[in-house]
């Protein structure tokens, strides 16, 4: 968790979002277990849940607390209430129709990203794969096509920190793991105006993306296509794909573009 120690922050709340955050990643926990994680009393954990519990955000069954049903409606809301998937729902879904395969729309917030949207084609693969991955941030940008676009349209310096403070594991052969020739990649994105991912994240696994910029020049996400290497390959993979990920970009930024025209 980046710790901002310019911010002013009340203990509670963030023993509260820690707690969230824990279940989330334990898939759920009894008091005890919790109390060990955030470091705090089993009784001071307790009385967090039983809060959460009464505002619909923790179920719990037993002795066991889960994340609960009211914060499907907050993520809906998100979603829902962002010009970009506004701009982009439709782009998406016809990429998906027409590359067959599966296609994203990606944001990023405090150097992680997140899935705002996706939709599957008829030959998509992984498809339980990636609903499992929209349940947290991919904390590393520097080895996805949709990662490496955002990158692009922002300041070298903001991409040092990013890659400084998440790092650049290595996941594949392929992946990338030195800053100065991720820098140099992502000159050559910005020229090209698309990203590849060539086996980086996931071996066999290939994905194209292009970045989607706003109305004042930020970068604000990112749609991409993903499949099989044994069907992104050649023309398809070079050419092709992105040709239609690149001209799905530019169309989401004339909605976009057009949305903010009173």
């Amino acid at each position: 968790m980046s710790d901002d120690t310019n911010s002013r922050t009340i203990q509670s709340v963030a023993a509260t979002t820690d707690i969230i955050e824990h279940i989330r990643e334990r898939k759920g926990g009894t008091v005890s277990e919790l109390a060990d994680a955030v470091d705090l009393s089993p009784a001071s954990v307790h009385s967090h849940l039983a809060t959460l519990k009464q505002a619909g955000f923790i179920v719990q069954r037993g002795a066991e607390y889960d994340l609960g049903p009211q914060l499907l409606t907050l993520g809906e809301y998100v979603r829902n209430h962002s010009e970009l998937y506004q701009a982009a729902k439709q782009q998406v879904e016809r990429l998906a129709t027409e590359s067959g395969e599966s296609t994203h729309l990606i944001i990023e917030h405090d150097g992680k990203i997140f899935t705002l949207y996706e939709r599957f084609g008829s030959n998509a693969v992984g498809v339980e794969y990636h609903d499992r991955k929209r349940e947290e941030p991919l904390n590393h940008t520097h080895c996805t096509a949709a990662g490496k676009s955002i990158l692009s349209g922002l300041p070298d310096e903001r991409v040092e920190s990013i890659l400084e403070e998440w790092g650049m594991p290595r996941n594949t052969e392929n992946t990338i793991t030195d800053s100065e020739a991720l820098l140099d990649e992502l000159a050559e994105v910005r020229e090209l105006g698309h990203a590849f991912a060539d086996e980086e994240q996931m071996q066999g696994i290939r994905a194209v993306g292009a970045p989607i910029f706003g109305p004042d020049g930020d970068v604000e996400g990112a749609i991409a296509v993903s499949g099989p290497a044994s069907r992104l390959q050649g023309g398809r993979f070079r050419e092709e794909l992105p040709d239609k990920v690149t001209r799905a970009a530019n169309i989401c930024e004339v909605n976009l573009q057009t949305a903010n025209v009173e």
